[in-house]
């Protein structure tokens, strides 16, 4: 018994040791802790790492505007972004390479994406989400340049048209003086058809970033850009193939990893700074925003304008109306269609004083109906409005006011933004008697009338005031 009861002693005794010593090295860490926090440089106190993150308490707009423009610099991770992303409930995605069917076609999401945009967080930027083919690439620098935010790029690339979507991405992300941003902010996915199945598809981005280019040629004169190249020899034409814009919509919407996108056309382009001035007015007043799923949603356009081809793009409301003023630049469509673009109060917009340091606001608001019944605007949102009607073709025409129709039957409200705006791509538009598509349009007309709107009232709902 007495060896028993020594044998337990012994084993209590190495217990209370060992608890001991324990105890002592933990207080030991917790005094090195405190002491390394006393000794820190005043700046590393300011800043906290998290993960591969920096954590800074000033807002965006007091960043140096290098660390906005490429990632060289570790991420900067701003109060504004920390409370957006608590206010909108939203969780951060990184982008990443996927082949996805998609209807009637193969996707290659994401199959090179943008070095700022794969560490994009939910409510740290706004994603501008487009398409086109590879004679777009044209518009993108400037975009980039403009937009200097995350930028999701759905490219139609069918049959050996892919070969020269691999040449334009290959161009503008190493041959341009935008290419930095372009490399930095546009990830780039490519479709096609099951019966166009292009002879050879890359298997990942790094195959596809291997793809031989040239900027220069041997005698040293830049080269001309792949995406320069007589349409007529494209694979498209060659198979008299119609353009599924709203196919590459959708695609763009479903690529980006912010809460807030604008999806809109290539060739439009936006005024300087307007991604920080639309987070910074939500950042500072919750109220613009529609929160409660019991009220009606709402979306954020901006106005669109056209300009001359002999004069530079605005880059805010002072150069526009200088423009206005020398009638070198109008109404987006104003010779097509003025409906389509004129938003509420557009003549108060125009004539409402601008100064430099104005913030971003609500200007007017509307529903899609009455006056406004064959609006198609251009607009900020959550991405949870209705998707394109994949059904309709760019040759159809009406490839909008489907989607708009929809929103409408759900009760959207529309929130026009002052004093930012969008700009086409120099020209004006004017009516171009293309008789081939006056055919597509007259048949699609009668397919949306007789079709498409009886599927909608059964989904959405019926409003008389709601039209295509």
């Amino acid at each position: 018994m007495a060896a028993k009861f020594n044998i337990r002693n012994l084993r209590v005794f190495l217990l209370l040791l060992l608890m001991t010593i324990a105890a002592f090295l933990l207080l030991s860490n917790v005094e090195q802790v405190h002491q390394l926090a006393v000794t820190q440089p005043p700046h590393r106190i300011e800043k906290i790492e998290l993960e591969s993150l920096e954590l800074v308490e000033d807002t965006y707009e007091d960043i140096p505007l290098e660390h906005k423009m490429t990632t060289e610099s570790p991420r900067l991770v701003t109060q504004r972004t920390l409370e957006l992303k608590k206010l909108l409930k939203c969780r951060d995605r990184q982008l990443k390479l996927e082949k996805v069917q998609h209807g009637d076609y193969w996707v290659i999401k994401n199959l090179v994406i943008g070095r700022e945009s794969q560490r994009m967080g939910c409510a740290e930027s706004i994603t501008y989400t487009t398409n086109g083919d590879f004679t777009f690439f044209d518009n993108l620098e400037t975009v980039a340049q403009r937009w200097l935010g995350p930028i999701s790029f759905a490219i139609h690339s069918p049959g050996y048209d892919l070969n020269s979507t691999l040449d334009a991405i290959q161009y503008v992300r190493n041959c341009l003086p935008g290419s930095q941003l372009i490399s930095d902010y546009v990830s780039f996915h490519v479709f096609f058809a099951h019966a166009h199945m292009p002879e050879y598809v890359p298997y990942d981005e790094s195959e596809t970033l291997n793809w031989p280019y040239n900027c220069v040629a041997e005698d040293g004169d830049l080269l001309m850009p792949p995406y320069y190249q007589n349409r007529s020899q494209m694979y498209k034409v060659q198979a008299n193939m119609t353009y599924p814009i709203n196919v590459g919509r959708n695609i763009a919407r479903q690529a980006a990893n912010t809460h807030f996108i604008f999806a809109c056309d290539i060739e439009l382009y936006p005024s300087l700074g307007f991604v920080d001035q639309f987070l910074n007015m939500v950042y500072h007043n919750n109220s613009v925003l529609q929160l409660n799923p019991k009220l009606p949603p709402r979306v954020y356009p901006l106005p669109v304008f056209e300009i001359h081809e002999d004069v530079m793009v605005p880059n805010d409301k002072n150069e526009l109306m200088q423009l206005f003023h020398k009638k070198k630049a109008q109404l987006f469509h104003a010779h097509l269609c003025q409906n389509c673009h004129k938003v509420p109060g557009y003549q108060n917009w125009l004539n409402q004083k601008f100064n430099s340091s104005d913030q971003l606001k609500l200007f007017s608001k509307t529903l899609r109906q009455d006056t406004f019944k064959y609006w198609e605007p251009f607009y900020v949102s959550d991405n949870r409005e209705p998707f394109f009607d994949e059904r309709v073709t760019w040759e159809g025409q009406s490839n909008k006011r489907i989607q708009g129709y929809a929103m409408c039957l759900l009760g959207y409200e529309y929130h026009v933004l002052h004093p930012a705006f969008l700009v086409h791509s120099p020209g004006i538009k004017i009516p171009s008697g293309n008789s081939t598509r006056a055919i597509y349009a007259k048949e699609m007309t009668k397919f949306i009338k007789s079709k498409i709107q009886p599927e909608y009232r059964v989904l959405y709902g019926k409003n008389k005031k709601c039209f295509t």
